[in-house]
Formats: C-alpha cells, structure tokens, sequence
C-alpha cells in the first residue's frame, strides 16, 4: 500500500509533463479549422542574433530543436500555457540576447491558413516557417503549411526592458485557395507540439500560388453612385520548396546523432524559483524531463521507416490568380515570385459585392495559373471586417475647390438607408443650409440626393471629407450573447430596419457557468483538446 501511494503522484506528474508539450485541435469535416488555434506551447531560448539571418543550421542536429536539449543556439526550454495565445518570454532575454522560440506543426494535407503574430511596439519581430523567412512578420497573413510536420520559428530582440510578448494564433483559411482532395477526412487535425516529433525532417508544400483574402481599406462614398465603393487588398504569393533545394527536400536524413548530449534539467537553474538541484513540483510552464530523442536513435529508425521523401515541385516563379467575388473579377499576376514573399494589389468594388461574397458559400472564386500546374478554390469572404467596414470612417469623395472647399452630390444608397450619419470635424452644409452638430442625415431616406459642401477646420483641402454611422454597430456588440456576423449582415437590407433591431436590442442575461464551463480552456467536442506523447 505504501508504494502504491508513493507513485501515484509520481505518476500524474509524468502524465502532465506528457500532455505539456502537445496540442491537437480537430478540423471540420471539409479541412477547415472549427475555430481559432491559439499557440500555446514553445521552445525557447536565448541566443546571440544578426538581424535578417535564419539562426539555426540548415542541415544536422540542431535544425530541429527538442525540449532541454543543448545546441549551438542554447538549452532549449519547454515553455507552456494551455489556451493561451499570448506568452511573456522575458525571461529568456537575458545579457541583450534575442529570444528565439521554435514551435511544430502537423498538418494532415498541405492547407493555406492564417497567421497571426503580434509583439510590443518596442519588440523586433522575424519569422521563419519550414525555414523560410515570412515577410512583414509582425502582420497576419496567409501561409501555406505542407502535409505533416512543419516548423515555425520566431525571434524576438529589442531594447533592454522591452517585454518579449509574443501572441500568435492560427485561425481557417477562408479563401478560395487550392484544398488537398481527400476521401478519408476522419483524421483531419491540426498538432501543436514543442518537443521534436521522430522522425521530422525539412518540409515544403507542394509548389502553388495562393491569394489572401482580400482586406478591406476602407469605403467610399461617390457623387450619383447608387452603391458604396470598397477600397480592397488582396496578395499573390508563392509556396513551395527553394529553387536550388534538392527534390527530397536537401537530403533530408532527418535527424543525426548530435555532438553533445542534453543536459539533465535537475543541474540547470530554475526559472521558477528555489535552488539549483532542489526538485519540487513541476508548474504549468515547467518540464523537467530530458529530451524526446536525445541520441536521435528513434528519429533515424521512423525516417528509415518512412523512406525517401516524397518529391516535392519548386515554389513557382511566375503565377496568377483571377479572384472573382460574388461575380467581380479581379487578376493577380507576377513573373518575378519568391517563395514566401506576397506580392499587393488593389481594387474597388461595390458594397453588396461585397456583402453577397460574405453570405455565399462560393461567394469568393479563384483559379490559378503557375509555371509547372494549375488548380481553382472556392470560399466565401468573412462577414465581420465587413460589417466593421461599414461602421468605420466613409470617405466621401467629394471635389475640392480652389477656395478649400469640398462640394458634391450625394445619393443615399440602400446600404446606408435608415442610419444617422454624422460628419468628423469641420463646417458642413447639406442643401445650402449649414446642419448642426455635423448631422448629414437623420435618417438617411434611401434614394435621396444631397448637396454636401464640408470645409475643413484648416481651412485647407489637405483634409478630405469623412463621415461615421451614429450609434451602435457591429463593433459594440459583446463577444458573446450577440447575433453573428452573418446574420447581421443578411439583415442589412431595404431599409435595415431588422439590422438595427438586431443591434438595439439588449441581449438578454448570459447563462450561469456549468460545471464544465467554469473550467479555464475546458474544449466542447469540436473545440481544443491537449493529446500528448
């Protein structure tokens, strides 16, 4: 009886330390994520860095970093919060080094997703995915993962006392890129895992171009137009292996022995507090275990399981894409692609363009054309930067005159019909007489025409003429309780009537917390689940 009680903390210690270092998260049935993955487990070092160099070797035992195993870059450490996407690593920051962090990801087919990084202003962002550089880190934008294991790399530097927070999120490509076809889709899952999987090796995507979705820049409103006008940005971007790379991925041996053996963790400093060589129980950020595969034994004996990788086509150097919404069309295309690098374009089309291709389930269109093959995609365009759009500034494209006036004619669109719609700051007159407290229409009659002349408070035409929706939107809602996006925006219709009652009208009380609901990170059956190994 006593050994038996002896053990059984010891055994649920080993159980967490298993279930720390990975997370699974399931996909819907069509291989789009069911919701928004937070990236909540890292390894992290600290590690002398040039700005603009990858800082691990393209080939040997320290491209794959593994929990507590000593490279040339550092110990690394098993750094860990479930459900949570944002991570202060300052700890790791010590005499001027920049912090690196090195996370995998397993997908079960190459995927377009969204990847979303966020730093302090004060921090120095660079991002690395299956080694190659992501552009403009610090934004979200859309990446191409390749079927299996894919690594991300991230490095953090800035002035002393800057906080080394990072938050980063993955969240469903809704775009209309090229989808892996699949019968059997029960296994569809996305892995976050820190420790090093057996058997990893370099990865790329099969070579495609891809396009975001697009962004919206912001809405206009034209003299005689019957619609708003949408500002958009969307980019063309290459994926696939380097020119220069080998078919099988460099070679691609995956794991040798390594020069140097781990450090056991019980004869390193503690991060937590307390002594160096005192044990005590491991915390939620902690992993007192040695490596996974420290001699490299178990990841030689998967890749010779696994054989040659498959080959693999470059990342095309020429493409293009015809983005079509909810009928629009829209071309991208570039001779002079790099792999990773996204090229811009813009362009302009009408609100309920816009609103169609949010509420269609093939309300976005794409076919592609790259040197060496071609493929087509369907999605739809997400509801909310739509609706946000809408309750943002409204440019209204008025003409300046000499005399540092803004004069024109508007209409009012269906879109804007039933609204209060107030002018920023500056001297407004609506039909020659001059409106009070900058009120262009309360309410807007649809179909009516204004004569708008707006002079700004500089008394110059170096302030163009912008107006907001007065009132709730979209924007106010609470997070929970509140109709969706969607559902919202199909209501914006006629009048808008029903889209403002939507808005006005108070949301009854939120439920009481169930016992399941009360637990932090606690994931309903399509929601995150810890798996371990």
């Amino acid at each position: 009886m006593r050994e038996r009680t002896m053990h059984r903390p010891l055994r649920r210690t080993l159980l967490s330390l298993l279930l720390s270092a990975s997370g699974v998260y399931a996909l819907a049935p069509e291989a789009a994520w069911a919701q928004e993955v937070p990236v909540d487990r890292w390894l992290v070092t600290g590690a002398e860095h040039v700005a603009g160099d990858h800082p691990l070797p393209v080939a040997g035992p320290d491209r794959f970093p593994d929990r507590n195993l000593e490279t040339a870059a550092g110990t690394w450490s098993l750094f860990r919060r479930d459900g949570q996407a944002t991570l202060d690593f300052s700890e790791f920051s010590e005499g001027g080094q920049a912090t690196l962090a090195h996370v995998y990801l397993k997908s079960p087919a190459d995927a377009s997703v969204r990847l979303e990084l966020g730093v302090e202003p004060c921090t120095r962002i660079e991002a690395w995915l299956n080694a190659q550089s992501i552009a403009d880190s610090g934004t979200a934008h859309e990446v191409r993962l390749a079927a299996g294991w894919n690594t991300l790399l991230v490095v953090l530097d800035g002035e002393p006392g800057c906080e080394r927070t990072l938050s980063a999120r993955l969240s469903p490509d809704t775009g209309p890129n090229v989808r892996a076809r699949r019968d059997d889709r029960s296994g569809d899952r996305l892995t976050v895992q820190a420790s090093r999987p057996p058997g990893v090796r370099p990865a790329w995507p099969a070579g495609v171009v891809t396009v975001s979705t697009p962004r919206i820049a912001g809405l206009a409103w034209r003299p005689d137009d019957d619609d708003l006008q949408a500002a958009i940005r969307y980019e063309l971007a290459s994926w696939g292996r380097e020119f220069a790379a080998g078919m099988d991925g460099a070679g691609a041996p995956g794991i040798q022995r390594p020069l140097v053996g781990f450090r056991n963790p019980f004869d390193l400093p503690p991060r937590s507090g307390g002594a160096p060589g005192e044990a005590g129980e491991a915390g939620e950020g902690d992993d007192e275990t040695g490596p996974t595969d420290p001699e490299g034994m178990r990841a030689r004996m998967v890749a010779q399981l696994l054989g040659r990788p498959e080959p693999r086509a470059p990342a095309p150097r020429q493409g293009s894409a015809e983005l079509r919404l909810a009928d629009e069309s829209f071309v991208a295309a570039s001779s002079d692609l790099e792999p990773g690098v996204p090229v811009s374009f813009e362009g302009v089309l009408p609100f309920r363009k816009l609103r169609e291709a949010a509420l269609r389930d093939d309300g976005m269109k794409g076919e592609f054309r790259w040197d060496g093959g071609d493929g087509e995609g369907e999605g739809r365009m997400p509801a909310a930067p739509v609706l946000r759009a809408l309750h943002g500034a409204l440019d209204l494209a008025l003409e300046a005159g000499t005399d540092g006036v803004w004069r024109g004619r508007l209409r009012v669109p269906d879109v804007l019909a039933g609204f209060t719609l107030r002018g920023e700051e500056g001297s407004w007159t609506v039909d020659g007489s001059t409106v009070e407290d900058r009120l262009l229409c309360d309410p807007c009659e649809r179909g009516r025409r204004l004569e708008v002349e707006f002079r700004g408070t500089a008394g110059t035409d170096s302030q163009p003429p912008r107006a907001r929706i007065e009132g709730l939107g979209f924007p106010d809602l609470p997070e929970t309780g509140a109709p969706s996006a969607v559902e919202l925006l199909r209501a914006l219709e006629g009048d808008n009537r029903r889209y403002r009652a939507l808005i006005e009208r108070p949301s009854p009380d939120p439920p009481l917390p169930s016992a399941q609901s009360v637990r932090p990170n606690r994931p309903s059956a399509r929601a995150p689940s810890s798996a371990g190994r």
